[in-house]
């Protein structure tokens, strides 16, 4: 799972024998080349069985572990799982599924939350992600105004992150600086300023989610990004009018 230092990992007779199946992955590819309702209404079952079931029980369990390590990551009580089914009501793409499996994890999933773990599955591109992914503006103000405020607190959470091999994604970051904050164009913070979402993430190979050590690879890496996490849920808690976007329609991609 990338470059990042290994860290000493939870162990658990129950997490240590998960994975995703490779017949899983089969399957979602097959579903790429199938996308129509007629193909996967007479494979659903099988989809069940390979894909949503071995993706929840892997849920379940890194939720488990980071919860014995004192990390509030739950998922959905009612679908651990994201659903298979796209939404595609505004969009110019008609496929009906998703081509890959999905689940995201969250201290609570109530609309004031929205900071948490997500993994992502797919024959094309896999991942685990932690973080706060494009916080509304309601949400996102108040972190700059804190970071201006106490710029050394998050100057020290990033460090604990980095000392971890972890960082945040550029990808989320604009080219110049936020409207009302030019000002600060020449502090140190000012990169941070820019940011849009604060999210870390570590690209999974085949090897990595089928093999025996996923789930406590999943959590290892939940762990090392705990300051991320707890620096957020600081910041929700201070601003419990904060709006998020559901996860449900953006699947972090």
């Amino acid at each position: 799972m990338g470059s990042r230092r290994q860290t000493t990992q939870p162990k658990s007779a129950d997490s240590a024998v998960l994975a995703f199946p490779p017949e899983g992955i089969r399957f979602l590819r097959d579903l790429k080349k199938n996308n129509n309702r007629d193909w996967f209404r007479e494979r659903k079952d099988e989809y069940v069985k390979i894909v949503e079931e071995p993706m929840k029980n892997i849920v379940l369990a890194v939720s488990a572990e980071c919860n014995s390590h004192g990390l509030p990551l739950f998922p959905k009580d009612k679908s651990p799982v994201m659903r298979v089914y796209r939404d595609i009501r505004f969009s110019k793409d008609k496929r009906p599924y998703k081509t890959h499996v999905a689940a995201e994890l969250r201290r609570g999933f109530n609309v004031d939350s929205w900071g948490g773990l997500y993994l992502h599955i797919s024959p094309d591109q896999s991942f685990v992600a932690s973080g706060f992914w494009e916080p509304e503006r309601s949400t996102l103000l108040p972190w700059r105004e804190a970071l201006i405020k106490n710029p050394k607190e998050f100057e020290e959470m990033h460090r604990a992150l980095v000392n971890e091999g972890l960082d945040f994604s550029s990808e989320y970051a604009l080219s110049s600086m936020p409207r009302g904050f030019a000002n600060y164009a020449d502090q140190p913070f000012a990169k941070w300023l820019k940011l849009t979402s604060f999210i870390l993430s570590q690209a999974l190979k085949p090897a990595d989610y089928t093999a025996p050590s996923f789930v406590q690879n999943v959590v290892a890496f939940a762990l090392a990004s705990r300051p991320l996490l707890e620096y957020g849920w600081k910041m929700e808690d201070a601003n419990p009018q904060a709006t998020r976007k559901p996860a449900a329609e953006h699947d972090f991609l």
